[in-house]
C-alpha cells in the first residue's frame, strides 16, 4: 500500500518536470509574430481651387401674389331701373373697354333734357323780344331828338317876336312848355334804353344757366348707360335686370388684365444689389426716358402637373416704407399680359421666356419672382455651408488646415457671394465640404471635387483606407 502511495508521487514528479521541459523547448522554438510598417492616417477633404464667376448676374428671390394694378368697382351716378344688361357682365367674363355693361330707365332723364331745352327757347324769344324793344326805342328816340330840336326853334322864333312886340308872352310860355314835354319824353326813350341792357345780360345769364342744367340733364341721362372704363376681366356682379338701383351702389367689380402687379418682399439690403440708378428713377417716373428698367422674371407652377409658366416684367416701384411686421422693402413687379384674344392665336405677346405660353397671369396666383440685379464682373461662389458662423472659411494651405475670415457679400439661397479682396483669391483652395473634427494646422489631403472622393459624397471629410498585410499563421501550442 505505501509502495503504491510512493510510486504514484515519483510519478506524478516526473510528469511535471516532462511538462516544464516540454514547455520550455517550445519557448525556445516558437516564431516571432510578422511586423506591419504604421501608416499615417491623413483626412481628404474637398478643397477645389477657386477661380471667380465672370459676368454673374446677381439673382433677388422673393414670393408674393399677383393682382391687378387697375381693379374698379362700377357704381351708377343716377337712380333707376335696370332695363338691360350684357350678357358677359358676369363674374368671370371678359370685357373690352367701353362695351355697355348695364343700361337704366331713360325716360325721366330725356324728360329733363326735353324740359331744359323747351326753357331755353323761352328765354330765347325773350332776348328776340328785348332786343326787337330796343330796335323800336332807338327809332322812337331818334324821332323825339328831332321833335325836341322843332320845339327848341320854336322857342327861340316866338322869343324873337316877344322882343319885337310881335307875340305874346303866353306864347312864349306854350313854347317852352312844349320844349320840356319834349325834353320829358325824350328822356323817358332814353331811360328805357338803358335798361335794355342789364335786361340782356339777365336774360343771357339765364340762357346761359339753363345750358349749363341742359348739359348736367344731358350727363345723367348719359350715366344711364354704364360701360367698362377698362379691358378686363368681371370679378363680380351684383345686378339684375328689374332691379332698383340708388347712386353710388355697387354694382360689380372690373380689373384690368393688360397690367398685372405682384407685391414682393425682400430684405431692405438686398436693394444694395440693383441698379441705383434705375431704381431711384422708379421712385419718381413711371417709364425713364431711354426704356431701361430692372427686369424680374415670375414663375408660376399650374397645380396638379407642377408644370412652370413664366412672365418677363420689370420693377415698377417700390412702396413707400418698411412693412411694419417684417421691417423688409416691398417691391411692385409689373407683368404685361396677353390680351385674352392673343392667348389662342397672334404673335402680339413675345416678350414671354422660352416656353412660348400664352397663358395670363390671373389674381391671386401665388409666384416665385427673381429680380436680376447688378451684374458683378467678378464673385467667388461658395456653399453656404462652407462658411463657419463666425464668418471664417476652412483652407487648405501648403497640405495643412488652416482658418481664414472672409466677408460674405450676400447670401442667395444655398450659396454665398464674395466679392475679390474679401478674404478669398484665385487659386486658394476653400474646404466645401464639412469636417468632422477639424484642427488648425493637421495634414490633409485637398481633392478638387467629390467625384475625386467617393467616399466623400456624404459630405463629411473621410480617411483614406490603408491596405494591411496579413498577419501570419501562429503555430498553435
Amino acid at each position: 500500500m505505501k509502495l503504491r502511495i510512493v510510486l504514484n508521487i515519483v510519478l506524478s514528479i516526473m510528469l511535471l518536470a516532462g511538462a516544464v521541459l516540454a514547455g520550455k523547448w517550445l519557448i525556445a522554438k516558437r516564431r516571432q509574430p510578422a511586423q506591419r510598417v504604421p501608416h499615417k492616417v491623413v483626412p481628404r477633404v474637398v478643397a477645389p481651387p477657386m477661380a471667380p464667376r465672370l459676368n454673374q448676374r446677381v439673382e433677388i428671390i422673393g414670393y408674393g401674389s399677383a393682382r391687378p394694378k387697375i381693379q374698379l368697382r362700377i357704381t351708377p351716378q343716377v337712380t333707376g331701373i335696370i332695363v338691360e344688361k350684357a350678357p358677359n357682365f358676369l363674374s368671370g367674363k371678359y370685357v373690352s373697354e367701353g362695351q355697355v355693361l348695364c343700361r337704366i330707365e331713360e325716360t325721366d332723364y330725356k324728360l329733363a333734357v326735353e324740359r331744359v331745352e323747351k326753357s331755353i327757347e323761352l328765354l330765347k324769344a325773350q332776348l328776340e323780344r328785348l332786343n326787337q324793344e330796343e330796335k323800336n326805342l332807338e327809332e322812337s328816340r331818334q324821332i323825339e331828338t328831332e321833335r325836341r330840336e322843332l320845339a327848341r326853334s320854336q322857342v327861340a322864333k316866338v322869343s324873337r317876336l316877344v322882343e319885337r312886340n310881335a307875340a305874346s308872352d303866353n306864347e312864349l310860355d306854350l313854347a317852352r312848355q312844349e320844349l320840356l314835354s319834349q325834353e320829358v319824353r325824350l328822356q323817358d326813350i332814353v331811360n328805357k334804353l338803358a335798361l335794355i341792357g342789364p335786361d340782356r345780360a339777365k336774360l343771357e345769364a339765364e340762357i346761359a344757366s339753363k345750358k349749363v342744367e341742359l348739359k348736367q340733364a344731358q350727363t345723367n341721362l348719359a350715366r344711364c348707360i354704364l360701360k367698362s372704363p377698362v379691358a378686363g376681366r368681371v370679378l363680380s356682379c351684383n345686378i339684375e335686370v328689374g332691379e332698383q338701383v340708388q347712386t353710388g351702389a355697387n354694382c360689380g367689380e372690373i380689373y384690368g388684365t393688360d397690367i398685372m402687379e405682384v407685391p414682393v418682399s425682400i430684405a431692405y439690403t438686398d436693394l444694395e444689389w440693383m441698379d441705383k440708378e434705375l431704381l431711384e428713377l422708379s421712385k419718381e417716373v413711371a417709364e425713364t426716358e431711354s426704356g431701361e428698367h430692372i427686369e424680374a422674371i415670375i414663375e408660376w407652377q399650374r397645380p396638379g402637373n407642377g408644370q412652370t409658366v413664366s412672365w418677363r416684367g420689370r420693377i415698377d416701384r417700390i412702396e413707400a416704407g418698411l412693412e411694419a411686421e417684417t421691417r423688409m422693402a416691398s417691391l411692385v413687379v409689373q407683368v404685361k399680359n396677353p390680351r385674352p384674344n392673343e392667348i389662342t392665336g397672334g404673335t402680339a405677346y413675345n416678350e414671354l421666356r422660352a416656353n412660348k405660353d400664352k397663358s395670363m397671369l390671373e389674381i391671386n396666383m401665388f409666384c416665385k419672382v427673381t429680380v436680376l440685379g447688378k451684374k458683378l464682373p467678378e464673385v467667388y461662389i461658395l456653399p453656404r455651408q462652407a462658411v463657419l458662423p463666425d464668418g471664417s472659411v476652412y483652407m487648405v494651405v501648403d497640405g495643412r488646415l488652416a482658418k481664414e475670415p472672409v466677408e460674405v457679400g450676400r447670401f442667395a439661397g444655398e450659396e454665398a457671394m464674395i466679392l475679390p479682396g474679401a478674404g478669398i483669391n484665385r487659386g486658394d483652395r476653400v474646404v466645401i465640404n464639412t469636417i468632422a473634427k477639424p484642427v488648425i494646422g493637421m495634414t490633409v489631403e485637398a481633392v478638387d471635387s467629390i467625384t475625386s472622393n467617393p467616399n466623400a459624397a456624404s459630405g463629411n471629410s473621410t480617411t483614406e483606407k490603408v491596405s494591411r498585410p496579413k498577419p501570419a499563421a501562429q503555430v498553435q501550442p
